[in-house]
């Protein structure tokens, strides 16, 4: 049994002395009052505000049972709050707080937060912090049960000893070697939650609002305790560590995006790419609409274009050789075995090469953006204009599958990726010509006006000896390139829109078929790939090699 006393205030002065009533099996204290208007300009209470504030009372000291009663209204209502387990409970109750507003499920990487606690001169710490599939950061810092919404020097040192863990783990794991990248704070706090109290006997604050604590013995207090104690944690599990970690590289492989990103990816207004190794000879149109951008091999395929265009609406864009295949598996294991977005680590890929980027600069799109805005976009058609040759094919297929890819896919979505045709082949006839798409073009037009050749069964060795034979008669020319076309022929057979035949890109309305198509040709599965060509090989004609 313990004493029970009471006493009563009016206008915060004693109505009388502190007086025992009686005795009590329970401890605490229960507080009453009613707000005075003497003193208050409104009285009217946030019984929202008040629980707020008892419920985190009871977190930040774990095992005590606060009970609020609002008698404020006619209908009494009551709350009791006790946690046992303490800022352990806050925050896993700041996860779910979290995932309720951004309606949301399952964003936890591991279930049962982290928790720390340790004693040194006198300063007490107690900390738990989690991780979650979340980008936001949750932080929370204490002091003697005051949150300090500009932190201060137990938050500086918590995140010291924090980022030194991190970054120690990592390198001791060889998770950062291969990568070629350093982890920052910024990538720590992707997803974290963290409350951090500490009790101090004389704390020291910037202001009277204790918003931010300056005492300097803290830091390293906090440090030393954290680094302690999270070392131990990681080493007794290194399942979840491995987890951690791997949340941390991703966020650190798109922070590296972004920075490239950033560099490299500028709007029409400011656009320089004198430097870049493909030079944009860009029209004379500054909107979208009416305006189309080739996309040509080499530079002498780029001199022909920039030649034989409308400088007016009509801009070239040269490309050096073949670029990556830049193909994002999504049929694939999204995650490698560290954990890492495989979009993530493609686009990184991605980013490194500077025909790319000389690419994404041109149309002027963000690589980084999960979605694009096809505002920014500067051109209306994208025109990939290859030679007519197998090389050609196989360079319109890299571009190809760089444009199904994620966001930019939405330009095919949306109509915006055609095929150029020009011809391989040129048939003078005195001061004319006539121009041959391909082999299969060539062939027809030889049957077509050779009326023996009709009568004749196609495909027989007749029937190929007297084409070869009339094929012996013709002036015919081969364009080994774009670049042999001179810029009026070029203009005249694949630029000029009075004349040319353009094929626009389109998914079929089965996606999901195409999309296995293109992981069967274009993604990392090598079995697969060989498959397909075994079974389709029979079927090749004209195979150029």
């Amino acid at each position: 049994m313990v004493k029970k006393y009471f006493i009563e205030f009016n206008n915060g002065n004693a109505i009388a002395p502190l007086k025992k009533i009686g005795k009590s099996k329970e401890t605490g204290t229960q507080i009453t009052f009613l707000p005075s208007k003497e003193v208050f300009s409104s009285i009217k209470f946030s019984a929202n505000i008040l629980i707020k504030r008892m419920r985190e009372l009871a977190f930040l000291n774990k095992g005590i049972k606060i009970t609020f009663i609002d008698l404020s209204n006619k209908k009494e209502k009551s709350k009791i709050f006790k946690f046992d387990g303490g800022v352990l409970e806050f925050v896993e109750f700041l996860d779910e707080k979290r995932d309720k507003l951004q309606n949301k499920n399952g964003n936890d990487l591991f279930k049962k937060p982290i928790y720390i606690e340790g004693k040194k001169n006198n300063i007490e710490i107690e900390c738990s912090l989690k991780w979650n599939a979340a980008y936001n950061e949750d932080v929370l810092p204490y002091t003697n049960n005051i949150y300090q919404k500009d932190g201060g020097t137990h938050l500086l040192g918590f995140r010291s000893a924090l980022t030194r863990i991190i970054n120690k783990y990592a390198n001791e794991h060889n998770l950062l070697k291969k990568n070629k990248f350093t982890i920052s704070g910024d990538d720590i706090k992707e997803g974290l939650t963290c409350v951090l109290s500490t009790k101090i006997p004389d704390p020291k604050f910037s202001s009277q609002t204790k918003d931010k604590l300056v005492s300097s013995e803290v830091r390293m207090i906090v440090e030393t305790i954290i680094n302690e104690k999270l070392s131990i944690w990681f080493d007794q599990n290194p399942s979840v560590a491995k987890i951690i970690l791997a949340k941390i590289i991703q966020a650190a492989l798109a922070r590296d995006v972004a920075r490239k990103a950033r560099e490299n990816v500028r709007r029409k207004g400011a656009l320089e790419l004198s430097g870049l190794p493909g030079k944009l000879a860009d029209c004379q149109i500054g909107k979208q609409e009416g305006t189309e951008l080739f996309i040509v091999e080499g530079d002498s395929a780029g001199g022909s274009a920039k030649q034989g265009r409308n400088r007016t609406n009509q801009a070239v864009l040269p490309l050096r050789g073949k670029i990556l295949n830049t193909y994002v598996d999504s049929i694939q294991t999204k995650k490698n075995g560290n954990g890492v977005d495989h979009r993530t680590k493609a686009l990184s890929k991605m980013i490194s090469s500077n025909e790319i980027i000389t690419l994404i600069n041109a149309l002027g799109l963000d690589p980084k953006s999960q979605e694009i805005d096809l505002k920014d976009l500067r051109y209306g058609k994208i025109i990939i204009m290859t030679d007519a040759d197998v090389d050609g094919s196989h360079i319109r297929a890299l571009l190809l599958t760089f444009f199904n890819n994620k966001p930019f896919n939405k330009l095919i979505e949306n109509g915006h990726v055609y095929l150029a045709q020009p011809p391989l082949f040129k048939i003078n006839k005195g001061s004319k010509g006539v121009y041959i798409k391909d082999e299969k073009e060539l062939e027809d037009y030889i049957i077509n006006n050779n009326k023996e050749l009709k009568k004749i069964k196609k495909g027989s060795k007749d029937f190929l000896k007297v084409i070869e034979l009339e094929k012996s008669k013709m002036d015919i020319q081969r364009f080994k390139g774009l670049g042999e076309m001179n810029p009026d022929e070029l203009w005249n057979t694949t630029l000029n829109p009075e004349t040319r035949n353009l094929l626009k890109v389109q998914y079929s309305k089965d996606l999901k078929k195409d999309q296995i198509l293109i992981h069967t040709l274009m993604g990392n599965d090598v079995a697969l790939r060989k498959d397909f060509i075994v079974s389709n090989a029979i079927n090749v004609q004209n195979l150029d090699i």
